[in-house]
């Protein structure tokens, strides 16, 4: 049976799934016990787009009033740096984060990184990553949706292998990385 995280519990979540697999909900979920939360949100409206505008307003409605909500910060680190040690963060997700650095050349994109890793890497905060599984579907057919998924699928490879916890959302259904899988060497 899942729990949420232990309230004191300090060190990077990563949860990863397809799309509408559940992931925001496991998270959500997780870091209930959580107090005060942070919630970044990263990505950008699409005003001319009503689903995504719809999917944006129901993860507003699950979310409680008394976490506080950050959209799309133009430089996440500096946010998570600013987030005091008792507070816990919710990154939904990896996607929109991704989206904002593609126009970043691959030393720039390469430096993202480096910095994003370190600042998920304080082991005095409680950081959940919510992060899509998007090499699983179709194979873009443009070189920006290209460079989109290499660069997001290796970010979350990366992400993966710092977190102390992983889960894997799958239809509704979430499966500790932990305890049934296997670093590959």
């Amino acid at each position: 049976m899942i729990t949420p995280i232990a309230k004191n519990y300090k060190g990077l979540i990563s949860i990863t799934g397809s799309t509408r697999s559940g992931k925001s909900n496991l998270a959500e979920f997780l870091i209930t016990e959580q107090d005060p939360v942070t919630y970044i949100a990263t990505s950008k409206p699409r005003p001319n787009d009503t689903g995504w505008q719809k999917r944006i307003e129901l993860h507003r409605k699950r979310r409680p009033d008394c976490w506080t909500l950050i959209e799309h910060p133009k430089d996440i680190c500096n946010t998570i740096d600013t987030i005091k040690g008792n507070q816990s963060i919710l990154i939904d997700s990896l996607g929109g984060l991704v989206e904002q650095h593609l126009i970043k050349d691959d030393d720039q994109w390469n430096d993202f990184q480096i910095k994003f890793l370190n600042c998920l890497s304080e082991d005095n905060l409680c950081i959940v990553v919510v992060s899509e599984e998007v090499g699983w579907g179709i194979v873009p057919a443009t070189p920006i949706g290209h460079l989109f998924r290499e660069r997001h699928s290796a970010l979350t490879s990366l992400i993966s292998r710092q977190s102390k916890k992983r889960w894997l959302a799958v239809n509704g259904t979430a499966i500790d990385l932990d305890k049934i899988g296997q670093a590959i060497p």
